[in-house]
């Protein structure tokens, strides 16, 4: 967490002051604004360096012992269209440019009207300030981190809640820094243990029950799925079983989380071809998500009862793997006959949420990077959602929209379930000639053969959890965090 202070007027201490003008105000400076910046705006707009739009910065040195030393001029647009999603965004652009001039200290005028979305715009200027360069070594010295460690509030009357807001806004991204280390970090480090490790210690600091399942406890309980995606590797499967208790009624149906912990996947004998295969760390964001959750509900006060349900293999090979036309009995009883050892993520979830149907949940939820058919259909903005419950899937998209981490329905055909059908077990874990068409859509019906009659979603993030092309203002490149703000949204909806 940074350090975040709230004062009446500016004072002359080091940093970077900032200043937002809404298009609004290009015709007339804001009264409440130092005087000595005047001839500085106002000879930008005259000149038409600066117009006010959204994220537009122009900067300018004060020697003034009553200011700090450098002030930046930042445009957030027009009032009449400012919201949450434009002042996490601006934020965003703010942030980033704070890192590229190495300023770690900064002061922000603060309007009502950007007060209101406090905890958007601290989210977004540290969002956009994550590190992914954790493992370089600069040499004999130390790597310099140029991140924001102080902001100062400008405003003169504080909104309701506005504190609190700040501190959510600094909570979620702290979260959000530490599911982008885990689904960053190589596999030789952030391997299955090491997953493990951090669910001990993230329930450890928040006084949750956890229960952590190895080779010997699956094979005693089944876990057919799981244990035969793991077969390759030389580490144990896990299953990691997180529980929080916030309802009031402890016995309330609980909202089962399962995320898809995939620590490499190789593809196994179907191996990834090379323009994959060397992000497959992030093959583990699902898990990372969930972990990410659990850090918060707790200190979010979130008054469901939440199971999270971690599944955790590395899909390698070796003369042990699993192999292509492999039966397969899942820990439901339920045989699969393995088409596509590349298909592995929908595997190890059926026995997750096999064992999520055993907890009486009010819902299950599953969040995976479970396909790249994902991607084709909807690029990097939007995770694909399907489900057997339009009201919950309807309040995960609306949750999504809410907070900018964007999910979109995608259709169910029941052919599409059809063609799953096996003719020497109950089912393939992938239909042969047309895998690739509504790849998402299949992965999921898969899944469905498993969750009963519970109410059920998925959300694939297979092009939304790893960043490979332009980032969003408040992203870096790598991975993004993808559905943890919204999920923790969703759980907020649901009181």
């Amino acid at each position: 967490m940074i350090n975040i202070k709230i004062n009446k007027k500016v004072k002359g201490n080091g940093g970077f002051l900032i200043l937002p003008i809404f298009r609004e105000e290009i015709t007339k400076f804001p009264a409440d604004y130092p005087e000595i910046v005047k001839a500085f705006f106002e000879k930008r707009v005259k000149s038409k360096d600066f117009v006010g739009k959204k994220g537009e910065i122009v900067e300018t040195y004060l020697d003034d012992k009553n200011f700090p030393p450098r002030v930046a001029l930042v445009g957030f647009g027009k009032k009449e269209n400012f919201n949450s999603k434009i002042a996490r965004r601006v934020a965003g652009n703010i942030g980033k440019y704070l890192k590229q001039n190495k300023v770690t200290e900064v002061s922000v005028y603060m309007p009502q009207i950007i007060a209101q979305y406090a905890e958007q715009f601290v989210e977004g200027i540290r969002m956009s300030q994550f590190g992914i360069d954790k493992y370089k070594t600069c040499g004999t010295k130390k790597c310099p981190v140029y991140e924001l460690e102080k902001l100062e509030i400008i405003l003169g009357k504080e909104p309701k809640d506005f504190e609190k807001d700040l501190k959510k806004g600094d909570l979620i991204s702290d979260s959000v820094h530490f599911v982008r280390d885990l689904v960053n970090g190589p596999s030789n480090i952030v391997n299955t243990e090491y997953l493990a490790t951090e669910a001990r210690k993230i329930a450890k600091e928040q006084d949750y029950k956890i229960a952590v399942f190895g080779d010997k406890e699956l094979m005693e309980m089944g876990w057919g799925g799981l244990l035969a995606v793991n077969a390759g590797s030389p580490k144990e499967a896990k299953c990691v079983v997180l529980e929080y208790d916030g309802a009031k009624d402890k016995k309330e149906k609980p909202v089962v989380l399962v995320g898809k912990g995939i620590m490499f996947d190789s593809g196994g004998y179907n191996i990834k071809p090379r323009n994959h295969i060397e992000t497959m760390h992030q093959d583990m964001a699902g898990a990372a998500v969930v972990l990410g959750i659990f850090k918060l509900l707790k200190k979010f006060g979130i008054k469901r009862n939440v199971v999270g349900v971690i599944p955790i293999a590395e899909n390698m090979i070796n003369e042990k793997a699993y192999r292509p036309s492999d039966i397969i009995t899942m820990y439901s009883g339920q045989t699969v006959e393995v088409t596509n050892t590349d298909a592995e993520g929908r595997m190890i979830l059926a026995d997750g949420v096999t064992y999520a149907t055993e907890l009486n949940p009010d819902c299950i939820i599953t969040v995976a990077t479970l396909t790249g058919a994902v991607k084709v259909a909807l690029a990097d903005r939007y995770a694909g959602v399907v489900g057997n419950d339009l009201k919950l899937r309807n309040e995960l998209y609306v949750a999504g929209r809410q907070v900018d981490d964007l999910v979109w329905p995608l259709p169910m055909h029941r052919d599409f379930r059809k063609k799953l059908d096996s003719k020497i077990a109950d089912m393939t874990n992938g239909d042969v000639g047309t895998a690739s068409w509504a790849g998402s859509q299949k992965g999921a019906a898969f899944i469905e053969r498993f969750v009963k009659k519970n109410k059920w979603c998925h959300l694939d993030i297979g092009g939304t959890a790893f960043c490979e092309d332009i980032p969003q203002e408040f992203e870096t490149k790598g991975a993004t965090a993808s559905m943890l703000r919204l999920l923790v949204k969703f759980l907020e909806n649901r009181k």
